[in-house]
């Protein structure tokens, strides 16, 4: 499977790599591989290449926050980070592209060992974790290009966890981190940008996500292994994480920064998702805990739609019908993340009611 995706991955290059570099003339990426082309891309949008720091700075706060005694490390590997993205970005500017490249790149591994430093091993696994949950919910309003972004992310989870198999967990998180990147990048591109409405739905889900959340744990619908003692340690800090990630969401949708609005919302969605289904192997428990949220909500929300429902309410209602359906067959293909689909599904359909 890896192979297949890194192959289509191949396959899309060239018109990514182009789209990538936006106005800078092609001529002078001769020296560099079509792959190389599409990672140095990211310095290409300011927005990019600052959302792997800015993510990792969230982290850091929470882990801060929480007493977490590596979270002064973190903060200051994350300074070195945002130093070495802006040396990389100069270069770029100026022409030097292998030299941009290989200070992206170094840059990238400081925002994975600050990452590190605070969550360990597991904060690695959250990172390539993520992208596999975003690459289900990717539609052509929230990025640009679907189909060629899932290849892309394909690829780049398929190596982050061929290192992180073998070890080299820093490693690992810095190709997430470009996962990452990459993502970012797809939102804001010169000929595709998330407008205000779109922007200002996925921070109303956001909100949504992180009440639905609460009250699942509240009323204690979806049963967590009870046999970890850390369990609300961990959901805590999970809760603390959508929260910031939502007011990130909410200060950027007011200043009308609606690609980053929309990027931060997403990210909401998924940490409140996390504080439902906690860190590790997702118990079967949960998955029909979550599958039963689903089905129950959009149900409720098709039988309270309105007649004179508008475009946006059926539109969002038909979303949240396809999801659980793109879940359930992700889960009987064998693959437990297709739980973020149906956890995207509950919070349209919640929304909605």
């Amino acid at each position: 499977m890896r192979t297949l995706n890194k192959l289509r991955f191949l396959s899309l290059l060239p018109a990514f790599a182009l789209a990538a570099c936006g106005d800078i003339s092609t001529d002078a990426f001769e020296d560099l591989t079509l792959e190389e082309q599409a990672e140095l891309a990211v310095l290409a949008d300011e927005g990019a290449y600052e959302i792997a720091n800015e993510i990792s700075s969230i982290s850091n706060d929470v882990a801060m926050a929480r007493g977490n005694g590596g979270a002064m490390e973190g903060r200051s590997l994350n300074l070195e980070a945002r130093a070495a993205f802006a040396e990389a970005r100069d270069a770029y500017m100026a022409g030097d592209h292998r030299r941009a490249l290989d200070l992206v790149r170094a840059a990238r591994r400081l925002v994975a060992r600050a990452m590190i430093a605070t969550g360990g091993v597991p904060s690695v696994e959250d990172l390539i974790e993520r992208l596999e949950d975003m690459i289900l919910t990717l539609d052509d309003e929230v990025v640009d290009d679907p189909e060629a972004l899932t290849a892309a992310l394909e690829a780049i989870i398929a190596e982050a966890q061929a290192l992180l198999d073998a070890g080299d967990t820093v490693g690992a998180a810095a190709r997430a981190v470009l996962g990452e990147q990459t993502l970012r990048r797809h939102r804001d591109r010169r000929d595709f940008m998330v407008g205000e409405d779109r922007a200002r739905l996925e921070v109303a889900f956001a909100a949504e996500a992180v009440g639905l959340a609460q009250r699942l744990i509240d009323d204690e619908v979806v049963v967590a292994d009870d046999n970890a003692a850390d369990v609300p340690e961990r959901r805590n800090g999970w809760m603390a994480h959508a929260l910031k990630f939502l007011e990130k969401a909410e200060q950027a949708l007011e200043n009308g920064r609606y690609p980053r609005a929309a990027h931060f919302a997403a990210h909401a969605q998924w940490s409140a998702l996390k504080a439902v289904i906690l860190p590790g192997d997702i118990t079967e428990e949960e998955i029909q805990g979550v599958l039963q949220v689903a089905e129950e909500l959009h149900e409720q929300a098709t039988a309270a739609l309105p007649d004179d429902a508008t475009e946006l309410q059926l539109r969002v209602l038909n979303r949240a019908g396809d999801l659980i359906e793109i879940g359930l067959r992700r889960l009987e293909a064998g693959y437990k993340r297709g739980v973020a689909a149906l956890w995207r599904s509950a919070v349209m359909s919640s929304w909605l009611l």
